[in-house]
């Protein structure tokens, strides 16, 4: 083949082209590796997703809390992120610590990590040949499961005493106030995510307490139940003997107890003490405030009845407050961590004296005792206040059986097995 030579003019037409051609290319191939570097991609790794902005990042691995307990740990298959249910153990140095490595090498410097919604996120990665290892605690902190809603979704003021004048019967809301400890978070309406269970019992969660712990009615046995009898202890009882006293009304007058108080204790003993007795806070107590405001009210009357504006907070804590031996607050008195709801909170909960309700979750169509004196009228006729069977706030003499559904405080570092949603088919569920 003969080989042409290209005249000046042609040679020089065709080396521009070429540089133009190769300049493109350039330009193309220099923008793609930077695109690499700036723009954050993600990975799916199972049921979880970890962002990273580096193109040499690789997961080492990731191991979850057993329910064992606190210190033992297993390897996720797969290197899987749960998707709910954990926490992610912050970058450090200790043994359950989340790591990073460069090049081999522990190295956290700069880099931080978060975890939400089934998804871990990187940032401050600079380096090729990060890799890294996590570690995830089972959640202890049920109230980061939840949304809380504002007045304008229908909650009630954040304030000490809010002014409560209406019923909530077919709102799921999760709320805001303020108790003895500091902020507390409650349901109000018609929630179906707070169930929780405990061995074979089903309990409401109906508020976290200031101080962390988690206050839960009684709800039934066996299974879930929402409607009736079902939703309390076996047999009903009388709140005291004699109904001729204004001492009647209270869970302990001096060192004596009240009958509901005997059947608490009881029922305690032989169905939470051995087993979830270490579970229990003591510390944060029930209210019983039975002093009164005239002759006839009693505080929680005077409260709901006139100025309807309820509290969590205790108003006399070091006599009407019943808390174990030991706590920072109230008296002291209990040997066992267990109460009934306040009127209060019913109201809280959605509530009002002489309105009937049916659509909120304390409703459960029979009448149940609080642990909130009412009124004394004098001779025989003192009155405690309850939950009626039509949903409504009222009261009844103490020495007539009603319902009795046991209220207790779980404390706040309990653990919970992973999967549960808080519905009364898949509850969260009470670790041994």
């Amino acid at each position: 083949m003969k080989l042409e030579k290209l005249s000046k003019g042609k040679f020089i037409k065709t080396s521009i082209i070429v540089l133009v051609v190769i300049s493109i290319f350039g330009v193309i191939f220099i923008n793609r590796s930077k695109a690499k570097y700036r723009v954050t991609q993600s990975i799916q790794v199972v049921s979880g997703e970890v962002n990273y902005t580096n193109p040499d990042f690789s997961m080492l691995g990731v191991k979850l809390q057993s329910a064992k307990g606190s210190s033992d740990y297993v390897s996720a298959s797969n290197n899987e992120v749960p998707e709910k249910g954990y926490k992610l153990k912050p970058l450090g140095t200790g043994a359950t610590d989340s790591y990073c490595t460069i090049n081999g090498a522990k190295n956290n410097t700069g880099i931080s990590i978060s975890y939400a919604n089934g998804s871990v996120t990187f940032s401050g990665i600079k380096e090729q040949g990060t890799r890294c290892y996590l570690f995830f605690d089972i959640r202890t902190d049920l109230l980061g499961e939840y949304t809380v809603n504002s007045t304008d979704d229908g909650c009630p003021a954040y304030e000490e005493t809010p002014s409560i004048t209406n019923i909530e019967k077919s709102k799921s809301l999760f709320c805001k106030g303020k108790d003895d400890f500091g902020d507390t978070y409650y349901f109000r309406g018609n929630p179906t995510n707070n169930w929780v269970k405990i061995g074979n019992f089903y309990w409401r969660i109906i508020r976290f307490n200031g101080n962390g712990s988690i206050r839960l009615i009684y709800s039934g046995s066996g299974s879930a139940q929402t409607n009736g009898t079902g939703t309390q202890l076996s047999s009903t009882s009388g709140y005291n003997f004699l109904s001729n006293n204004t001492d009647y009304v209270k869970y302990m007058y001096g060192s004596t107890d009240s009958i509901i108080k005997g059947v608490l204790d009881s029922w305690y003993n032989a169905n939470l003490k051995s087993t979830y007795g270490s579970k229990m806070d003591g510390s944060v107590g029930f209210c019983n405030d039975a002093d009164m405001t005239s002759s006839t009210d009693f505080r929680p009357s005077t409260r709901l009845g006139v100025s309807k504006r309820p509290m969590f907070k205790c108003e006399t804590p070091t006599t009407n407050l019943f808390t174990t031996k030991g706590s920072a607050k109230g008296n002291q008195k209990l040997t066992n961590p267990i109460g009934l709801i306040t009127v209060d909170e019913a109201c809280f909960a959605g509530g009002l004296e002489g309105t009937p309700n049916s659509g909120y979750y304390l409703y459960t169509n029979s009448t149940y005792w609080t642990m909130s004196p009412d009124t004394y009228e004098g001779g025989s006729a003192i009155r405690e206040s309850t939950v009626t069977e039509g949903g409504h706030l009222g009261s009844t003499l103490v020495n007539v059986a009603k319902g009795v559904r046991p209220v207790i405080n779980l404390r706040s570092d309990t653990l919970f097995k992973d999967g549960g949603d808080g519905s009364s088919t898949n509850p969260y569920e009470v670790i041994i």
